[in-house]
């Protein structure tokens, strides 16, 4: 969109009526000033009112216009945005090319702390390595992600894995509250992504148990665009119909969206289908190799 761009019609009579206004009230305050005798006390405090109130109205009018429909506007604008480009409607235009930033979760946006999870339930390193193997380390791990199985089902296949300790299994995974933990950077990086005008999605092989059992670290879910949790669909990465339902969920265009995830047979299938993917090693190293990209914030 070029800034150049001529105002739409409805904008500049609202202008023009809004300039009118507030010069109508300017004059007459002068004029009552200049002319206005004992008894007009009144409505030249009123006009000194109005001529104050009515600028601010005006403000939180379009504030709350822009509030409720998710358009920005120059109320909305902040220092933040100044600079940069946007569209008719107020909204942040996107340096460079790419448009859409998707974040993998575990690992990325949050811990994914089963070491932590573990310890905490008083567990030597030795046990904790072999209850490890038995279910985050094994293939049927994934069947929290796909979201078929019960919770009970699933620790009876990772009972299956080691029945030796079936019951340490099962007393430590009935539940698996706080095994993510929240990262400071999460929110700030979203929001920060989101100020320059970027959409923000998410797109991670998660579980309800781990979604309804870490509702602190998942926090960072409401300032997103929208994603896709596997459980939900069914559906997992590295295959490609995850990716695509994202696509055609979101309309995203690949050669304009960037995926962030610490699984490299995760990237590589994103850029088999024509996106952009880094592989998550610390925040810094990400947030480098995106503005390599032009995604800067």
């Amino acid at each position: 969109m070029n800034n150049n761009e001529t105002t739409p019609i409805y904008k500049r009579v609202l202008a023009i009526v809004g300039l009118i206004l507030i010069g109508g009230l300017i004059i007459a305050f002068l004029l009552v000033a200049l002319f206005g005798g004992p008894d007009s006390r009144n409505l030249f405090m009123g006009l000194a009112g109005a001529i104050v109130a009515v600028p601010i109205l005006l403000w939180l009018l379009l504030w709350g216009l822009s509030a409720i429909t998710g358009r920005h506007n120059i109320a909305s604008l902040d220092s933040m945005t100044a600079n940069k480009r946007h569209d008719k409607y107020g909204n942040v235009i996107p340096d460079g090319e790419i448009d859409t930033v998707v974040f993998d979760i575990g690992n990325v946006l949050t811990d994914f702390a089963w070491k932590e999870f573990l310890q905490n339930k008083g567990y030597d390193e030795a046990m904790v390595k072999r209850m490890a193997k038995a279910t985050v380390e094994s293939d049927d791990w994934v069947e929290y992600d796909k979201g078929n199985l019960t919770n009970d089902e699933i620790v009876e296949k990772f009972v299956l894995n080691d029945p030796e300790i079936g019951d340490e299994l099962r007393k430590s995974f009935a539940n698996i509250d706080g095994i993510i933990l929240k990262r400071e950077k999460t929110i700030p990086w979203i929001r920060g992504l989101k100020a320059a005008g970027y959409k923000v999605l998410y797109l991670s092989n998660f579980s309800s148990q781990a979604l309804l059992g870490c509702p602190d670290a998942m926090a960072f879910l409401d300032e997103t665009d929208g994603g896709i949790l596997s459980y939900r669909d069914h559906v997992v990465k590295p295959f490609p119909e995850i990716y695509k339902l994202l696509e055609e969920r979101y309309q995203l265009t690949p050669q304009k969206t960037v995926f962030i995830d610490d699984t490299p047979v995760n990237i590589k299938a994103a850029k088999d289908l024509g996106w952009k993917g880094i592989i998550y090693k610390d925040y810094d190293q990400t947030i480098n190799e995106l503005a390599e990209l032009g995604v800067r914030f």
